[in-house]
């Protein structure tokens, strides 16, 4: 009888912690709080069309997070995000520690993002090498479009401002470190470059072709044009990787953004937006020298992922 009573008992027990924890779960799964709060992005205007769209697809998702997205250029995000003024600050380039020691800077690479030499309607060139880009931009010992198979047209090139991270990856990767001499912009915009351009007779600049529309031509560089291809196979040397700088990323819905710029959604977005996804660049793999300070390795040859290619101002 005791045994009886006693088996009951912890039957009974049983029975009611099940239903505890099964209450204690349902209440927890009715009030789970959404997602609320604010998120400023600055920098990068050769990000921003991409930071911009996500930002508007993630608003749908989570009603209650708003995202303001702005431009500015590169420099002008790294110095918010390290001087606390934005959440994430875009850049074309790598903030170097030398010149952001803050320990708790964390790089988010999001894409990679192509850059292109343009001209107005009234240049008939489509193809300029390297060595001409330099002798317009730099040296000045080419000053006429017909210099270079083109009309008699006096060339004007469009600089852009120091704040401008494509105005870097522009002096490392076609410059090779060269000054420029032109038309310097006032304002760090992408879309400033191409309306100057558009509206400037015998206009030449650079930009992101996330921004490139008709009102502009591309031109190709020693006969390669800015596709994944290219750039994938080490033949075309003007692009970068898209940096959303943080101070940490402890911030729940900071966290939650960064972590949607890399959903399937976002990434195809970004591709038909004329950026390359971040899956499709060939980052480091197995074996290869040892890379310094990173505990990583990389294959040798044609491919640069984003340790070996440290552009910064």
């Amino acid at each position: 009888m005791a045994y009886t009573f006693l088996r009951g008992s912890v039957s009974l027990l049983f029975s009611l912690v099940i239903i505890l924890v099964l209450t204690g779960c349902t209440s927890s799964l009715g009030t789970q709080t959404p997602l609320t709060g604010h998120l400023t992005v600055q920098g990068s205007t050769a990000l921003q069309p991409l930071a911009t769209a996500a930002a508007a697809l993630f608003h749908e998702q989570k009603p209650q997070v708003h995202i303001d997205v702005k431009g500015g250029g590169s420099l002008f995000g790294l110095n918010a995000v390290t001087s606390h003024q934005t959440d994430i600050g875009d850049s074309d380039v790598y903030a170097d520690p030398a010149v952001y020691p803050d320990p708790n800077l964390t790089d988010h690479i999001v894409c990679v993002i192509p850059f292109t030499m343009v001209v107005g309607p009234g240049v008939t060139v489509n193809n300029l090498t390297q060595n001409q880009i330099i002798d317009i931009f730099s040296t000045g010992k080419i000053r006429n479009w017909k210099d270079v198979g083109g009309k008699d047209l006096p060339i004007v090139p469009v600089v852009r401002p120091i704040t401008s991270g494509t105005r870097a990856i522009f002096r490392r990767y076609i410059l090779g470190g060269r000054d420029e001499i032109g038309t310097l912009l006032r304002t760090d915009s992408s879309t400033a470059v191409r309306d100057t351009v558009a509206h400037t007779p015998g206009a030449i600049g650079y930009l992101a072709l996330s921004v490139l529309n008709p009102s502009v031509h591309a031109l190709a560089i020693d006969g390669q044009l800015p596709t994944p291809a290219n750039i994938e196979g080490g033949h075309y040397s003007f692009w970068s990787y898209e940096h959303m700088y943080t101070l940490g990323d402890s911030n729940p819905v900071l966290a939650a953004f960064l972590d949607f710029m890399l959903v399937p959604t976002v990434q195809q977005l970004a591709q038909k937006l004329s950026y390359i996804p971040i899956a499709n660049m060939k980052l480091p793999t197995a074996v290869g020298p040892s890379l310094p300070g990173t505990g990583l390795s990389y294959l040798p040859g044609v491919y640069e992922s984003e340790f070996t290619r440290r552009e910064s101002f």
